[in-house]
């Protein structure tokens, strides 16, 4: 099965269909699917992949030369330089339309800070009538830095609540809400939750036994980014599964807070901590939060990590009947959340949205009348428009007092349009909505989910 995360192979398709000479970058954080596209992508066209290496440059250059001359013509081996390859493949394109993909091209840029200037050279140069298309793919912590200077740019994301459903039709909404927050969508973490055992026994098979695939996998990954940096595992440590303030994370590992600024930024280099900003606010915002986006990480350090003395004893077992397995429910809470918030993106995509959001998260700030912080769990905003949103991880129904709640906050967005969204794991009293109003929806998320699936279906995104 290919779900078409974020419409990309779509919009590659788009891209490559106008013809001439076109370079497209791709980002993408490890896990996420990359060479799945490019196989769906490369399907019934031309194609030359190449993945560049950490060798030397002028290594790079022979094995692409050797490449170029077994797959297309003998004539690359006279080449010199890369800039006559790429004159050679466009000529070559003049009589079929060629894609030329260049995996891991940060190893060639790296060592010719000019490469990209000699690619986009090649756009004034090439013959009339050439179609070559360059696909570059490079490291998914490139791409806020890179995005704003090149003509076409994509990023792989991960897959949302809705999409990863598709590979679970056996399982229950709450086991795969649980392997969402899990997994974070990742697919490469996805694929260890595919079999038919029961949750209990994966998360103990992966997690609590000595030679369980995540139990040994994240300490590793954790040395192998930081070379072993003990600060780096301190933070993650004081995360945990909490959104925390650059303080509380200073309070925990005795850092100052501009080396904790610095180091939660490398860790968000490696899609391993997200920063969130109030929805209201733009990214130079001081009120920050940050929490471990990576979702096996967030598991680890939430209840792997107390308990590894334990776990090495071969107490695996014992410490997740324990501690952890009573918690798991609850622990689903954090994870509706982010399903709501999937949702709203969803909604956005649809064009069923009241507006048309900005920035879809979470708000909080200071009360002016209280003196206290207000937190919103779900908020979406626009100039002069807000969404605020509340999540009820409940089986009971929920009656107009939820809303009344929820409506506490409107006096902190005066001069704003604002709505309301509610969601619920059950379900509201009959006539919630005729009786709250046309700026107020409400949600199941049983009817979440069906709304996505009647979606793809019809869009064939699945």
């Amino acid at each position: 099965m290919f779900i078409d995360k974020g419409k990309l192979l779509f919009q590659l398709n788009q891209q490559y269909q106008k013809g001439g000479i076109q370079i497209v970058s791709l980002y993408a954080h490890p896990g996420m699917g990359k060479t799945r596209l490019l196989q769906e992508f490369s399907k019934e066209k031309q194609v030359l992949y190449f993945k560049a290496s950490p060798v030397l440059y002028e290594e790079n250059f022979r094995l692409f030369k050797n490449l170029c001359a077994r797959r297309l013509d003998e004539q690359f081996q006279t080449t010199k330089k890369f800039s006559e390859i790429f004159r050679l493949l466009a000529k070559s394109s003049l009589s079929e339309p060629l894609v030329l993909i260049l995996d891991d091209v940060s190893c060639l840029i790296s060592q010719n800070k000019r490469f990209p200037t000699m690619l986009h050279a090649l756009e004034k140069k090439a013959a009339s009538g050439a179609n070559l298309f360059i696909l570059l793919c490079k490291p998914g912590h490139l791409y806020e830095k890179e995005q704003k200077k090149e003509a076409h740019t994509m990023l792989l994301p991960k897959f949302s609540f809705f999409e990863m459903q598709a590979f679970y039709p056996d399982r229950t909404l709450e086991e795969q809400l649980l392997i969402y927050r899990i997994t974070g969508g990742n697919p490469s973490y996805m694929q260890a939750f595919t079999g038919k055992e029961s949750m209990d026994h994966l998360l103990l098979h992966l997690f609590f036994g000595e030679d369980g695939l995540f139990y040994r996998r994240i300490p590793t990954l954790t040395r192998t980014y930081y070379s072993g940096s003990a600060v780096m595992g301190s933070i993650l440590a004081a995360l945990g599964c909490e959104s925390r303030k650059l303080q509380e994370v200073c309070d925990s590992t005795d850092l100052t807070p501009s080396a904790a600024s610095s180091l939660l930024s490398s860790l968000s280099s490696h899609n391993l901590v997200n920063r969130i900003i109030p929805v209201t606010e733009d990214q130079g915002s001081r009120r920050t939060l940050y929490e471990i986006s990576d979702g096996i990480f967030r598991f680890w350090y939430t209840f792997v990590y107390p308990y590894q003395s334990e776990i090495e004893a071969g107490m695996g077992e014992n410490i997740f009947h324990r501690f952890v397995s009573p918690v798991l429910k609850d622990w689903l809470k954090a994870s509706f959340e982010e399903v709501c918030r999937d949702f709203l993106a969803l909604e956005k995509e649809m064009g069923t949205a009241p507006f048309d959001f900005e920035q879809i998260g979470m708000w909080w700030g200071q009360h002016p009348t209280k003196k206290r912080t207000e937190y919103v769990s779900i908020a979406a905003s626009a100039p002069k428009e807000i969404l605020l949103g509340s999540c009820f991880w409940t089986d009971q129904w929920i009656d107009l007092e939820a809303l009344h709640d929820l409506r506490k906050h409107a006096s902190l967005f005066p001069d704003t349009r604002q709505w309301y969204y509610l969601f619920s794991k059950s379900d509201f009293v009959s006539g919630f909505e005729v009786i709250s109003g046309s700026h107020v929806k409400v949600f199941t998320l049983e009817q979440m989910c069906r709304e996505a699936r009647e979606y793809f279906k019809n869009t064939s995104h699945i």
